[in-house]
């Protein structure tokens, strides 16, 4: 073998390619192929070599003549893939990734690429496997323990989470998402010190980095001092201006000391996040173009909770002049065709996951057409700038009046005394979403008053047995009514709430619901809490009085208070 020879050309070709000199590898690849067009190698090498450069399309040809070659070659698939990804052809990369892991099921890189691509397309349900299976034969590799973990963290389960981090910082003690993450779990915790630790250490390895600035903004959060907080917000916003979640949350922080034009402006970046739901078929966006005689979709946010309150702000879209449409969840619909009769209300056409949701369009009528569409949550940003923007607003919302007359015929079968509607917790519960829940034991003095008829309105999982361990551990006196679905039936849910005298409630849904039907409404909640902006009121929504603590603090003080309120009936 001669130094000219093919084998040895590709062999100098590919040390220079591994050395990154791109320039030099390229004509001793061309040298082979014109010796031998056929050959594979070279045909792969020179057309990952021009993806490389910035000529994929060119370079995806060659790697397919490769491939047609030997089509049993593991390296040539997963290139293939690598190219695809390039171009934006996230599909056919999935499959190419795919075929080369059923050749060569132990290659990590072709398994973590694929697990990568899947969770940034937002499949985060079908990138969790693969992570674990990249795992099994690789379990120190920083990068499938860091995905792992992030995994664990967007499904709730934070002590997995927790011990995969501190896996892979062993390994890799300088991987700032890591630190950063680990960090944010301390904020759920609770332990406040050891996560602002972690942060100024990832913020020591990258001063650049705005992710530690936003943790470090939403622990001063926490602690109350909003001007802090929006102090450290400010420079996570300006370090990564165009991260979503840094700003919808900068937009909170905003809005709770009542910066309102500016907050809802920055909530309006929630649109860009990776979860959001994804729009097929709309019109065009209204920017706040005169309504009258126009027709105007307004569609649903992700949650029933968020529905419900944007729907107050439907009324005002009437009085333009406005003909509305109104896009929302299944179990909404007869309560808004209800509460909106001049309006169409339509459930949403929707698929994916609650990672990367979709709502399709194709049902909208077309004569007359829709003219404009918004989303639920963008509406404030346009008829909600400042404060005195929600002193019109009134109730919106009504019950079925069928159902009402059950709900007073099951609450008249109760002893005497207030009938009070008492939810302790959201419907999900994980170690975030627990900081603003409380438990039964936290409501024994309200719970074992003989004079108050505590009705359950609690929604979810497992709530049965959490009364039947609170009746057993100190007599709790809580009625749940037989027949009645808080979970799923939203006429069961908007009847028994326009039926009892008062709403005992976190900051969820049912705020909502009683607010709308003109309910008191008594929550607890976390200070500070952005939707009363800057006051001690809940503007727009005068029947919802909020009772409010610090994150670390107890809830006995909200609960006594609460229970003493609620006593004065």
């Amino acid at each position: 073998m001669t130094d000219e020879s093919p084998q040895a050309l590709l062999h100098q070709a590919l040390q220079k390619h591994q050395a990154g000199d791109l320039a030099g590898a390229a004509p001793l690849y061309q040298q082979v192929l014109k010796a031998n067009p056929q050959d594979p190698d070279a045909l792969h090498l020179l057309g990952f070599l021009l993806h490389q450069a910035g000529k994929p399309a060119e370079g995806l040809k060659l790697v397919d003549a490769a491939i047609a070659i030997v089509p049993q070659q593991a390296s040539f698939r997963s290139n293939r893939a690598r190219i695809l990804q390039r171009l934006g052809h996230q599909t056919e990369a999935d499959t190419a990734f795919r075929m080369a892991l059923a050749l060569n099921p132990s290659d990590a890189g072709a398994f973590r690429e694929l697990a990568e691509a899947r969770r940034a397309n937002g499949q985060v349900l079908a990138a969790a496997p693969l992570f674990r299976r990249l795992l099994s034969f690789s379990p120190a590799d920083p990068v499938a323990l860091l995905a792992e973990a992030t995994s664990r963290i967007d499904l709730g389960h934070y002590d997995a989470a927790r011990h995969l981090l501190r896996k892979c910082l062993l390994v890799a003690p300088a991987l700032i998402e890591a630190t950063n993450s680990y960090a944010f779990l301390g904020i759920t915790a609770l332990t406040f010190v050891e996560a602002r630790r972690w942060f100024m250490r990832t913020i020591t390895t990258q001063p650049r980095y705005a992710a530690p600035y936003s943790g470090l903004a939403e622990i001063t959060y926490f602690e109350g001092d909003v001007t802090g907080s929006l102090g450290f917000s400010e420079q996570a916003v300006a370090l990564t201006p165009d991260d979503p979640q840094i700003r919808v949350r900068h937009g909170m922080r905003l809005l709770s000391i009542g910066r309102i034009q500016e907050g809802w402006q920055n909530f309006e970046w929630r649109l860009k996040r990776p979860d959001a739901v994804q729009r097929v078929g709309l019109p065009s966006r209204w920017q706040g173009e005169p309504l009258s005689g126009k027709r105007i979709l307004v569609c649903a946010e992700e949650g029933v909770g968020d529905e419900i309150l944007y729907a107050s702000l439907i009324p005002d879209l009437l009085s333009a002049g406005a003909s509305v449409v109104i896009e929302c969840a299944p179990r909404l619909v007869e309560v808004f065709r209800r509460s909106f009769p001049d309006c169409l209300v339509h459930a949403y056409a929707r698929s994916g996951d609650r990672f990367r949701p979709v709502h399709e369009y194709n049902w909208l009528p077309q004569d007359p057409p829709v003219d404009y569409a918004i989303d639920g949550g963008s509406l404030p940003a346009r008829l909600r700038p400042e404060l005195a923007s929600y002193d019109h607003q009134r109730p919106y919302l009504s019950a079925s009046p069928e159902r009402v007359r059950r709900m007073a015929e099951k609450l008249a079968a109760l002893p005497p005394g207030p009938r009070i509607g008492f939810a302790w917790r959201s419907k999900i519960g994980d170690p975030f979403r627990n900081l603003f829940n409380t438990q039964l034991d936290d409501w024994r003095d309200l719970l074992t008053d003989p004079k108050l008829q505590i009705v359950s309105l609690q929604y979810g999982t497992g709530w049965e047995q959490e009364i039947a361990e609170a009746r057993q551990a100190f007599g709790a006196r809580l009625h749940v009514l037989d027949g009645v679905d808080m979970t799923n039936d939203f006429e069961d849910i908007f009847a028994l709430a326009a039926s009892v005298d008062s709403l005992v409630c976190p900051s969820s849904t049912l705020v909502w619901v009683g607010a709308g039907l003109d309910k008191p409404v008594l929550q607890f909640a976390l200070r500070p809490y952005f939707p009363q902006f800057g006051t001690d009121i809940s503007p727009g929504f005068p029947t919802v009085k909020s009772f409010l603590k610090l994150a670390a603090e107890p809830w006995n003080h909200v609960t006594d208070e609460i229970t003493a309120s609620v006593r004065n009936l």
